[in-house]
């Protein structure tokens, strides 16, 4: 069918004809290929009718983040874009796995609760590891309120400036920076690339495929940190539950007595059971402390240097089991030589 597009500007359109076409031909942008209509619309109209009743997009882009991330089939990988929410179960969720199961099984522990998918988290009224004085039972309505009175919407780096309905994330939480057309060739992505993932101030070693596929040789490279507030991916990926991080929070995690949390952002132990884990699992990743001068082999784990990080045992996004892990905790009995989950890292617990 032919589209009709109302113009009111000659010289608009030869100027906006010719930004297109810079943008399809500039070595600069490799983020995102293929037609720029995949995307954008120049005019919210077509046939004389709007084609979003609500309004393009920012950037007048023709969805928001979760329409263009997700699908109502199983595939994860669609059109180069991963695919974070399918209706049908995933054939191959990416490394931050995907909110199928929250919204198909009605279990918010299985997600984090995003603006566009599920209304606000029914197990959980506040932000978990997260503090402001006194108050550790901080809700995410309470951050935005805070951070809109304080910074301009979207401030680079900064979560929670951009207005949402409800006591819910939107994408933008975390990606606070998106820049789709940045040039991220380079080995190891840092800000001229957009960052990793989007994650302001986060580098990283991104897979081609997201992990669609994946083994001890195929997959991300994470930042891992070696002084507080030193950008790793637990520090800034997680920067929201920042009470869990060791090097932030010492007396919480790893050197407390007792320890309460699960010690992240430090090395995996030289020795013990720890020292069993060297081949590298995707099931439960490991940060690399520096990044810059890595050169692998990615196969390889080093006990005493590669680091447990939050992400280790979580998705980012969502997972099939409760508390967003990577394994089912109750299976996780020990003796059970299964050499999977909490196993892979605490290696003779596996034997007894």
């Amino acid at each position: 069918m032919l589209k009709k597009y109302f113009f009111h500007n000659t010289a608009f359109i030869v100027y906006l004809a010719s930004a297109v076409l810079f943008a399809a031909s500039s070595p600069l942008f490799a983020k995102v290929g293929g037609a720029c209509s995949n995307c954008h619309t120049m005019h919210n109209s077509e046939d004389g009718e709007a084609i979003d009743p609500d309004g393009p997009s920012e950037k007048l882009t023709v969805s928001g983040c979760v329409g263009c991330h997700s699908s109502a089939s199983s595939e994860t990988v669609s059109g180069g874009l991963p695919i974070v929410f399918n209706s049908s179960a995933p054939a191959a969720p990416l490394a931050g796995g995907n909110y199928y199961w929250m919204v198909n099984q009605s279990d918010d522990s299985k997600g984090h609760n995003v603006s566009g998918i599920s209304g606000a988290d029914s197990n959980i009224d506040h932000v978990i590891g997260r503090h402001i004085g006194s108050n550790s039972i901080m809700t995410i309505s309470d951050c935005v309120g805070c951070h809109e009175y304080f910074l301009d919407p979207g401030y680079p780096g900064i979560p929670f400036t951009i207005e949402r309905s409800g006591d819910v994330l939107i994408c933008q939480d975390c990606h606070t920076q998106p820049r789709h057309h940045a040039d991220d060739s380079a080995t190891v992505v840092d800000g001229d690339g957009g960052w990793y993932r989007f994650l302001y101030g986060v580098k990283g070693i991104e897979d081609d495929d997201w992990q669609k596929t994946v083994s001890a040789t195929d997959h991300n490279e994470y930042q891992g940190e070696t002084a507080a507030f030193g950008g790793s991916i637990s520090d800034k990926g997680c920067a929201c539950h920042g009470d869990l991080h060791a090097l932030k929070s010492p007396t919480y995690v790893g050197d407390g007595n007792p320890w309460l949390k699960h010690p992240v952002d430090i090395a995996l132990p030289a020795e013990g059971e720890y020292a069993g884990y060297t081949t590298y699992n995707p099931e439960a990743p490991v940060a690399r402390p520096d990044l810059s001068g890595y050169n692998g082999p990615a196969s390889l784990v080093t006990p005493g240097v590669d680091q447990v990080m939050c992400i280790s045992c979580h998705r980012a996004h969502g997972s099939e089991r409760s508390n967003m892990l990577r394994w089912n905790y109750d299976d996780m009995l020990v003796g059970s030589e299964n050499g999977n989950g909490c196993f892979i890292c605490h290696t003779s617990k596996d034997d007894n």
